[in-house]
């Protein structure tokens, strides 16, 4: 019943979205903070915009051409993960991150994703841990790739309020804003169409203590088609 539930939602979501709540269990969901708070490696990598004649991208540059650039130049900032510390190779929050790979990539998981969207990925086809702090934001775009059949965002920290800023929000139709608040334990799941467009709102920098911990997940292909 819970999933026909979502499987109408999405349907009726002029975004193709749906937003699901307590997605692991908790014990889970602590050893996974592990990772963003003490076990993994994040690198700060900082971009900027480049325009091709297939439209606007973003390139990543030092820290200094970041900031030497001017501000119509300047895409956004976050901070990636890249391993675990070698200390935590076999930590906890480690073991705990890659078992959550490995059920991201199952049939499993995808028989459940087909059961609330509709649509059937083949498998897990990217994934991005990020951590943002005071002032990082994501502009506007899509996430649309002719091998991507749906996106989820997973958000594995806790103590937003409102005010913190960190949003995502669906743009459109218009102006409109449709903001989804990054709470502990949320899985927000949405089809990358090509006109749909979202963002991250700025952080607010007054308040330095809270972080934005998140897993960006792509679900299609797992290879792009040959060229033709």
């Amino acid at each position: 019943a819970a999933r026909a539930g979502y499987r109408a939602a999405f349907t009726a979501s002029p975004h193709s979205s749906i937003v699901i709540d307590q997605f692991l269990r908790a014990d889970k969901l602590e050893l996974l903070r592990l990772v963003f708070a003490t076990e993994g490696a994040f690198e700060e990598r900082h971009y900027l915009w480049e325009w091709t004649d297939q439209g606007r991208s973003e390139k990543t540059v030092s820290a200094a051409a970041w900031h030497a650039a001017r501000e119509s130049q300047r895409a956004f900032v976050e901070r990636v993960f890249t391993a675990p510390r070698p200390e935590y190779r076999l930590g906890r929050g480690s073991l705990t991150h890659y078992k959550f790979l490995e059920l991201l990539s199952s049939p499993e998981l995808m028989d459940f994703l087909d059961s609330v969207s509709g649509i059937r990925p083949p498998t897990m086809s990217g994934l991005l841990m990020r951590i943002m702090v005071g002032g990082h934001y994501i502009p506007p775009h899509s996430d649309f790739q002719p091998i991507r059949d749906l996106c989820a965002v997973f958000y594995a920290s806790g103590g937003w309020q409102e005010g913190l800023g960190g949003r995502f929000r669906h743009c459109g139709p218009g102006s409109a804003l449709t903001p989804v608040e990054p709470l502990a334990n949320r899985l927000l799941l949405f089809e990358p169409r090509r006109e749909a467009r979202h963002d991250v709102e700025p952080i607010a920098q007054f308040d330095s203590a809270w972080e934005r911990w998140s897993y960006s997940i792509w679900f299609g292909q797992p290879n792009a088609p040959p060229a033709t």
